[in-house]
């Protein structure tokens, strides 16, 4: 039988034994500053800074909403912050140079649990940047009127089946007319009298299609309308704001004659408008 010998741990295995004692108390040291930091440390939020203004509308006549649209928080704060709603006041019926109040609201029990201590509840905030009412129009080379004219072909482009379709009461049902012309007519600004309407941009348009059938040759003639709302100094142009539709007048009343085109616009808008003709440069007024 062997008899076992007790030996001292040499120099190298006490420094291993050392090194790793050390190590753990730093892994250690380094979870609990983690959990320290990320659960336990109370943090100070501002709950308000985040907030994102979404104006809509003209100066005069704005209106705002708010929302939080920030997700690159950490978890612990994430979930707080998803608790937060807002309250603005006023929120319409803005002008640049109003000052607003954004108001937060949040869990407090989420507050608690996570040791969060929400700060700026509260913030005021100067309203600025609302578009205005045009005091005058821009000049006839402006790239704004080459939207307009790019914008009012592709309207017809798009809807021009729907037009001949529909709009034309001459035609059968089961008749399908065809396009014979399209004609640019006017471009006018319609300034609204009263801040309730929005000024607007009307491209018109005479439209003429015909349908044969054997010798049987049937013509119509309908004047339509691009309406352009809510012009101001954006100069933006919103898809939802493009509408078209047939002017409705009588088969002897020929709006190529400008009074009588007024005349039908102040009886549609109820003289709510002041009407001024903008001259397209001659590259834009097609046929």
């Amino acid at each position: 039988m062997k008899n076992g010998h007790f030996r001292l741990p040499n120099a190298n295995s006490r420094k291993n034994k050392f090194v790793t004692a050390i190590s753990m108390l730093l892994i250690l040291s380094g979870l609990y500053a983690t959990c320290y930091i990320f659960f336990f440390r109370t943090v100070e939020v501002d709950v308000t800074k985040d907030a994102f203004l979404q104006y809509s509308g003209e100066s005069g006549s704005g209106e705002v909403k708010v929302r939080n649209e920030m997700l690159n928080y950490n978890q612990r704060i994430q979930e707080f912050m998803d608790s937060v709603t807002y309250n603005v006041s006023p929120h319409q019926n803005l002008s640049n140079g109003d000052i607003i109040t954004v108001q937060a609201s949040y869990d407090e029990d989420l507050a608690k649990r996570y040791h969060i201590k929400p700060i700026e509840s509260k913030r005021e905030i100067v309203v600025t940047d609302l578009p205005q009412r045009l005091d005058e129009l821009p000049e006839l080379d402006d790239p704004f009127y080459k939207t307009l004219h790019e914008k009012s072909k592709n309207y017809l482009d798009k809807n021009m089946k729907s037009i001949l379709n529909e709009d034309f009461t001459v035609f059968d049902r089961d008749e399908k007319p065809k396009l014979d012309n399209s004609t640019y007519l006017y471009r006018v600004f319609l300034k609204s009298k009263n801040k309730e309407q929005k000024d607007k941009i009307l491209d018109v348009y005479s439209i003429e299609a015909s349908f044969t059938e054997g010798e049987q040759i049937k013509k119509d003639k309908i004047y339509y309308m691009i309406t352009y709302n809510e012009i101001n100094t954006s100069f933006e142009i919103r898809d939802e704001n493009i509408y078209g539709e047939k002017i409705i007048n009588s088969k002897d009343t020929a709006l190529e004659d400008k009074k009588t085109f007024e005349s039908y616009i102040n009886k549609k808008y109820r003289k709510q408008y002041e009407i001024t003709y903008l001259d397209v440069p001659a590259q834009q007024a097609e046929k």
